[in-house]
């Protein structure tokens, strides 16, 4: 009699556990779905936020055909709703930090002026200059985007 009791106790303790570990998967896979629906249903910054060429500071070679980009003047637009955390990386900087913004309202923009070390960009067959950088904030996942920038709105020498 006693063998019966302690299978039976071992039964249902073995069976209890496969719930625990069951119920515990469940709500795992739950939690992982809901933080995966919330990242996906982020737009991509590219559509969230408006970034327009409003100026640079550069030196021109190769008959105006190159450019080499010191300062770059640009305007960041909150198009989709408030954003908060905004910035911009793959640029080479002047400083460690990257470009930031801390909020802006929809509808909302704010000047930036950047300092970089260098970036070089040829002229494309459109007669621009384009130039890529990338740009995130909380409410946006990070996109990619080029700017393309007029020869007339960049300031500088001519070589």
């Amino acid at each position: 009699m006693k063998r019966s009791r302690r299978s039976k106790r071992k039964k249902n303790a073995l069976i209890l556990l496969a719930i625990v570990a069951a119920a515990t998967i469940i709500v795992v896979s739950a939690i992982k779905n809901q933080n995966n629906q919330n990242i996906q249903s982020k737009p991509p910054a590219s559509e969230y936020l408006k970034v327009e060429h409003i100026g640079s500071i550069g030196e021109f070679y190769n008959n105006n055909k190159t450019v080499n980009i010191k300062e770059l003047g640009l305007r960041i637009t909150a198009l989709g709703g408030n954003a908060t955390n905004i910035i911009i990386t793959d640029l080479s900087t002047e400083s460690e930090d990257y470009p930031y913004i801390q909020n802006l309202t929809m509808g909302e923009s704010k000047d930036l002026d950047i300092l970089l070390k260098s970036y070089t960009t040829s002229l494309n067959d459109e007669g621009v200059f384009p130039l890529e950088l990338t740009i995130g904030c909380s409410e946006a996942m990070a996109s990619d985007i080029t700017i393309y920038l007029k020869p007339e709105d960049i300031k500088g020498p001519h070589y």
